[in-house]
């Protein structure tokens, strides 16, 4: 009795290893992108920062650094405008290049190593489970039986 269901017991047993592993896998999956909606919404927050400051520098320190650079550095009014819109674009830049890092943080690339190790485990124990499952199934039972009907036919008399 238990030789019969013990087929279907590794059979149960290794059913839920790919559940299991699945499940895992999805979970690093969540992390990754959790962390990377994380990361999408700093750089958004990064870009938006760029963005007021490019407009609102303009309006705040250009009478400021026009007249400094007018009476202290005896710059001409042309002059004066430009080393403004100078400083002005060197802002915008800075945060304009830091709105554009895509550098994963380490639970991030440790979260799609575990997704990817995981993956792989879920694909070894689901090709593992389809097969012990077709060869203790019912076609290979019937397999089985033929097998050794033609190795009991080669060793018996006639």
């Amino acid at each position: 009795m238990t030789v019969v269901c013990e087929p279907a017991w590794e059979r149960l047993v290794s059913l839920m290893k790919v559940i299991e592993l699945g499940q895992e896998a999805l979970e690093a999956q969540g992390l990754v992108l959790q962390r990377l909606a994380l990361r999408i919404g700093r750089r958004v927050a990064y870009f938006v920062i760029a963005a007021v400051f490019g407009l609102f520098a303009a309006v705040s320190l250009h009478g400021l650094l026009w007249a400094f650079a007018l009476d202290v550095l005896h710059f001409s009014a042309l002059e004066s405008a430009a080393s403004v819109l100078g400083f002005d674009l060197l802002i915008v830049v800075i945060f304009g290049l830091l709105g554009m890092r895509r550098v994963a943080d380490p639970v991030e690339f440790e979260a799609k190593v575990r997704r990817d190790r995981k993956f792989l485990e879920f694909k070894q124990a689901f090709a593992l489970s389809t097969l012990t499952g077709l060869l203790f199934g019912p076609l290979g039972r019937f397999a089985g039986r033929k097998a050794a009907g033609g190795v009991r036919n080669i060793f018996t008399r006639r």
